[in-house]
């Protein structure tokens, strides 16, 4: 979980402050940060009230002929920085989740094995032995 921490941090200190700075705070579309349920956080594209979310609102400011030309490549870095950092994070996310799910059914699967390795154990004593007929 450090490690997807650390790369929620990078997009909280970094990439969002660059992106919320001058000339990007002046569009009608801005990056911003959602958490989740689970508690992890992504970033996404947003108008500023709130009423829409996706990367179809990248998409249009790059289509719109009204977005300066000299915004063009950095909106595109920040965009390729936006998809690295949200696959990183759901990567990291989903093998610590893994990892959890994992140790508990190996810890399951010790208590079973120690139940039947250190509780009682039936001696060959208590089995009546057999011995095979033999044929009349």
């Amino acid at each position: 979980m450090a490690l997807r921490e650390e790369l929620i941090a990078l997009a909280q200190g970094q990439v969002l402050p660059q992106a919320r700075a001058y000339p990007f705070n002046l569009l009608d579309v801005q990056l911003a940060q959602q958490t989740t349920g689970a508690g992890t956080t992504f970033l996404r594209w947003r108008n500023p009230d709130r009423s829409a979310m996706g990367v179809t609102l990248w998409e249009s400011l790059l289509d719109r002929p009204a977005t300066p030309a000299s915004l063009i490549d950095d909106l595109y870095a920040i965009e390729l920085q936006r998809i690295a950092l949200n696959m990183q994070i759901s990567l990291t996310h989903s093998i610590a989740r893994l990892a959890l799910e994992c140790a508990s059914r190996m810890a399951q699967a010790e208590a079973t094995y120690l139940r039947r390795v250190q509780g009682p154990v039936a001696s060959a004593s208590t089995t009546p032995a057999t011995t095979p007929k033999e044929p009349p």
